[in-house]
């Protein structure tokens, strides 16, 4: 009979999606992964299956915590312009240590999706919760009669999606934070 292992499954997951978010899924190895995760690799093939099948995880799971946490400003308060706004400042206030790092969900868009089926339906998922999550600020906002009723909030949406994604590559880039405000200020003038 196998040994019983222990660990917080989710503790565990977190630490395997930090090492994929900073070093990608290329260059992370199964060493990274034990180092980082903390249990044997028969654990991780016991408990996640094999690395793929651990990145795969480890992409919901960033779509589950951290995508899900910063979309969820869009929802908060009572103005949804202001929402949209504060959402953009808060990408500009990220710690530089994020920036330079990316969001797993581009890195995994540019690095694997073209020839890997199963990221790209992953990845896909959190990124339509993204355009999702503006269309439906935006159209509180026209329901408010803080956007024009005659805006195309769906194309607003994807503009907003992808201004976020664009945001995150150059902040990857280590733009500076007066770079990142000008992008922002260019963004945020679709919404007059």
């Amino acid at each position: 009979m196998g040994r019983h292992f222990e660990f917080n499954r989710d503790e565990t997951l977190s630490k395997a999606m930090s090492v994929f978010w900073q070093k990608g899924y290329k260059a992370t190895s199964m060493k990274d992964l034990v180092d980082e995760m903390g249990i044997q690799p028969g654990s991780i093939y016991n408990t996640f299956g094999d690395k793929h099948s651990l990145f795969i995880e480890s992409i919901k799971h960033y779509g589950e915590v951290v995508t899900s946490n910063t979309i969820k400003v869009l929802n908060d308060g009572e103005s949804p312009v202001e929402n949209i706004r504060k959402f953009f400042q808060e990408m500009i206030d990220r710690p530089s240590d994020k920036q330079c790092i990316g969001c797993l969900v581009v890195n995994t868009v540019v690095e694997l999706a073209p020839h890997d089926e199963q990221a790209a339906e992953v990845v896909n998922t959190i990124l339509k919760n993204i355009k999702k999550a503006f269309y439906d600020c935006l159209l509180k906002a026209q329901v408010l009669g803080q956007i024009s009723g005659e805006s195309n909030i769906k194309a607003l949406a994807s503009y907003f999606a992808s201004s976020t994604h664009g945001l995150l590559v150059t902040g990857k880039s280590a733009a500076g934070r007066q770079q990142m405000k000008d992008i922002v200020g260019v963004i945020l003038s679709a919404l007059k």
